[in-house]
């Protein structure tokens, strides 16, 4: 189990940026290269775009994105902390990158948690029922609510809630063929099965 919540934590951040997310990176290289400018370390000639491009190379490497719109969920903490320390924010100030990465996987953890919940809610008795049953199993398993907890903590739900379903909607299916077995009537007389109108 622990092994599979890595893998979805890991697999969630190699999606793209959302489009709030393009946005306040350009605010913050914007924001960067001001102040960088006007300390006067950017070269005489190099534009924004030529700047933030250099500058997510430093962050991200040699497979840097030339756009923000690619940028992975991975690397967007690492571009706001690094935006913000050029900006000459202070490390620990929200939106560097240790507290902006657990925010981040935090919120994709929760939108997770939101449509799973409709994906189950026919095996709960609607999505209310569902979520209900997912605050249930924070305070159970993890002795928290979901505003609270991690995002390993709530995939841990994710999968414990996706379990809980299919065994509930096994048993329903079970139940719904064992009580069409006890109640069909037997079939009439044919000339394929003729036995049954000799009352056998």
């Amino acid at each position: 189990m622990a092994d599979a919540i890595d893998k979805a934590v890991r697999a969630q951040g190699g999606a793209v940026v959302k489009p709030h997310q393009v946005k306040a990176m350009i605010l913050a290289a914007r924001r960067a290269y001001k102040m960088q400018a006007d300390a006067g370390l950017v070269d005489d000639g190099v534009d924004f775009d030529a700047w933030r491009r250099a500058t997510l190379h430093d962050v991200v490497g040699a497979a840097a994105p030339d756009s923000f719109r690619a940028v992975t969920q991975r690397d967007y903490a690492a571009v706001m902390d690094y935006f913000g320390e050029l900006a000459g924010d202070r490390p620990g100030k929200p939106g560097h990158q240790d507290s902006a990465r657990r925010i981040d996987e935090g919120r994709r953890a929760q939108w997770s948690l939101g449509l799973v919940e409709g994906e189950v809610a026919d095996a709960f008795g609607g999505r209310e029922g569902a979520r209900r049953y997912a605050d249930a199993l924070f305070v159970r398993i993890h002795k928290t609510d979901r505003y609270a907890a991690t995002a390993k903590q709530t995939w841990a739900v994710i999968f414990t809630l996706r379990n809980r379903a299919a065994k509930i909607r096994s048993k329903t299916a079970l139940g719904a063929r064992g009580e069409a077995g006890v109640h069909l009537p037997l079939p009439g007389a044919s000339k394929r099965f003729p036995a049954f109108s000799r009352g056998f």
